[in-house]
């Protein structure tokens, strides 16, 4: 799996509303941006703690390498 969110990685929500976050975690999927919050980041961490068979098996060289 190539597909990396870093937390350290944050912006400004620019146009701020009230109630909404000051901050979300951009990435890019499929080629379009998209914008996380951090509660929506803990959920999909849970979730994949609760579902790591869906996960493809990692080869030698990824678990030695990390790629």
């Amino acid at each position: 799996m190539k597909s990396e969110i870093l937390t350290e990685e944050k912006v400004e929500n620019k146009d701020r509303k009230f109630g909404s976050r000051l901050i979300y975690y951009p990435c890019v999927i499929d080629g379009k941006k998209a914008l996380f919050t951090e509660n929506q980041l803990k959920i999909a961490i849970e979730r994949g703690k609760k579902n790591t068979e869906d996960f493809e098996e990692e080869s030698f060289w990824e678990k030695i390498f990390g790629f």
